[in-house]
């Protein structure tokens, strides 16, 4: 299967190491997300016989939703994160095991809910769930963009402006269509009637999205929707490790790696010039889920 131009193969080719450090970094999802997910698919008149997560990386999403659903798939095409998602495990609802496979997004063989797409080839990934999504299914996508400040940080808007510039000059050279659109909240985010030719199988008239935080603007003007996280200057400077462009950068530039000109360490000398004097900063981002549902 040829790869689609948003393709990032990073994650894909991670060693065993790198996927226990990517497990070990990354903030789990909210109950919050998985409340509106769960929610919408009972409501709906979905079955919770089983849940494949498409692109589970080391499964952290997988274990959440297993407890749901009598059977659950997780399936990467990473085969370290597949690796490390086997040594966390996980059991189902129904005390079944959980089952991980190396398997692209694209090659789906049942369906009940999904997550991250931005890696997907959407023409090819909306075929396949037409063919398999059993009727009344939810495909369930999501993604959470770009890291902002809690409005109560000192210099919230000089922050504000470090935390993006990292993503849209720093970084800049190192990003691919894949983080763009997951920064955009998959407003660009190829559907079942965008694609060539259009997938009927979806009802466009049963497409729900759900929005929180955008842009950082709190939508309860109190919390971030998807939980935040407070890091401390060296946290920033020591962390990024799982994010992709930051991996590619350290790809492209070895011989910068842990001296004082990594990228992390610049842009950790940037957030604290911008804090004035305080030395951590509650970070969160904006979420989007998109729902839709196997006709009848």
């Amino acid at each position: 299967m040829s790869a689609a131009p948003h393709s990032d193969p990073t994650f894909r080719s991670y060693s065993a190491g790198e996927a226990k450090l990517y497990a070990s970094q990354r903030l789990a999802y909210s109950q919050a997300l998985y409340d509106v997910v769960l929610n919408h698919h009972s409501s709906t008149g979905g079955q919770f016989d089983l849940v494949l997560d498409c692109g589970c990386g080391p499964g952290r999403a997988t274990v959440d939703l297993a407890r749901s659903f009598d059977q659950a798939i997780g399936a990467d095409p990473g085969a370290a994160m597949i690796g490390t998602a086997q040594e966390r495990g996980g059991k189902t609802k129904s005390g079944e095991d959980i089952r991980y496979v190396v398997s692209a997004g694209e090659e789906i063989s049942k369906i009940e809910g999904l997550q991250p797409a931005h890696w997907f080839d959407m023409t090819k990934f909306w075929a396949e769930a037409a063919k398999v999504v059993r009727p009344g299914g939810t495909v369930a996508l999501w993604t959470c963009s770009s890291s902002f400040c809690h409005p109560s940080t000192p210099n919230a808007g000089e922050v504000r402006k470090v935390l993006l510039r990292i993503e849209e000059k720093m970084l800049a050279q190192h990003r691919l269509s894949g983080n763009d659109m997951a920064m955009n909240m998959y407003d660009d985010l190829p559907l079942p009637w965008d694609v060539s030719p259009p997938v009927t199988a979806f009802p466009q008239s049963e497409y729900i999205k759900h929005e929180y935080d955008r842009d950082g603007v709190l939508s309860n003007g109190v919390s971030f929707f998807n939980g935040s996280k407070i890091y401390t200057l060296a946290d920033i400077e020591n962390g990024g490790g799982t994010a992709s462009m930051v991996t590619r950068w350290r790809g492209a530039n070895p011989e910068l790696v842990g001296t004082d000109k990594d990228v992390m360490a610049v842009f950790a000398r940037e957030i604290g010039k911008a804090l004035g004097g305080q030395d951590w900063v509650e970070s969160g981002g904006g979420t989007a889920i998109l729902l839709f549902k196997k006709s009848l």
